[in-house]
C-alpha cells in the first residue's frame, strides 16, 4: 500500500477552508489544518509534512524561504486568491556541484 502524503493546510482562510474539504475527499491524501496563531513553525514542521498549503496573503513573504532551508524535499503551495494563482515551491539542498551538473540541475527543472 502507497504512504499517503501528509498535507498540512496552513492558515484560517475561507480560501483554505474550501481546499481543505475538496483534499480530504482524496484518500491518497492525508490531510490536517494548522491555525497559525495556535502552532509556530516548529509546531508545523513537528507534523512532518510533506506538503504545505498556505494562503499568501497570511504569511510572512519569508515564511516559505525558512521552511525551504530547513527541510528538504518539502512541497509548499501558495494560493494567491486575488490572483487566482497558484505558487510552487520546493526544497532540494545540493552541495558541492561541479558545472555540469548544476547545468544538469537547471536543465532538469525548466
Amino acid at each position: 500500500m502507497k504512504k499517503k502524503l501528509r498535507v498540512i493546510l496552513y492558515g484560517n482562510t475561507i480560501i483554505l477552508a474550501g481546499i481543505h474539504l475538496s483534499l480530504a475527499a482524496n484518500p491518497s491524501l492525508e490531510v490536517q489544518a494548522l491555525d497559525p496563531s495556535q502552532g509556530s513553525e516548529p509546531d508545523l514542521l513537528a507534523l512532518r509534512p510533506d506538503v504545505i498549503i498556505f494562503d499568501t496573503h497570511s504569511i510572512q513573504p519569508e515564511f516559505h524561504f525558512n521552511l525551504i532551508q530547513r527541510c528538504s524535499g518539502l512541497q509548499l503551495i501558495g494560493i494567491d486568491p486575488d490572483k487566482a494563482q497558484v505558487l510552487v515551491w520546493s526544497g532540494q539542498q545540493l552541495s558541492e556541484l561541479t558545472s555540469q551538473e548544476l547545468v544538469e540541475v537547471i536543465q532538469k527543472n525548466r
